[in-house]
């Protein structure tokens, strides 16, 4: 099965046998392992290990993905078959503006980086959270400005708590 994944402003295109992973047409040692009733995965990826926490977007095929609770990137994961009913009906599936942040997994929010009507650039850090006695910097997807803030240091929150919204930022 052919896929079409758009991760960090790349896309790539990834093969999947029965027993082998192709990325860009290069072979690669991959496995991954799921922990039940969790968003949480285990990827070994050409001998790196990661930790994963996958987390389903506001559409079809986009994730939000926190790596080893160091940064958080979305995906969009396209199969064939729809990208080609996407090419025929000119929906491409691409953003309609910056998407809020959400907290990825429970935890406790250490710190604010951002306030109500600041500019952020993709990237940019906006919540610092503890979470499996790890701090996580929650990062921007987007361009934007920040409409609102919902969370204050030393609150707790759970998975998928709105943290911060988000306004197209201006021309």
């Amino acid at each position: 099965m052919r896929y079409h994944v758009a991760l960090g402003g790349r896309s790539y295109q990834v093969d999947v046998e029965a027993e082998r992973v192709a990325v860009d047409g290069r072979e690669v040692d991959v496995d991954l392992a799921r922990r039940e009733g969790s968003p949480v995965r285990h990827l070994v990826l050409d001998g790196a290990s990661w930790t994963v926490v996958a987390e389903p977007g506001s559409d079809r095929g986009r994730w939000r993905l926190t790596l080893s609770g160091l940064s958080t990137l979305e995906a969009e994961v396209v199969d064939e078959r729809t990208r080609a009913i996407r090419a025929m009906t000119g929906a491409t599936g691409a953003p309609r503006g910056p998407e809020p942040l959400k907290a990825p997994m429970p935890g406790l929010i250490v710190r604010v980086e951002v306030a109500e009507g600041e500019a952020v650039e993709a990237g940019a850090a906006v919540v610092v959270m503890e979470a499996m006695k790890m701090q996580n910097e929650l990062r921007s997807q987007a361009r934007g400005v920040v409409r609102r803030v919902l969370v204050e240091p030393g609150a707790a929150v759970e998975r998928g708590a709105t943290l911060v919204e988000f306004d197209e930022a201006g021309g």
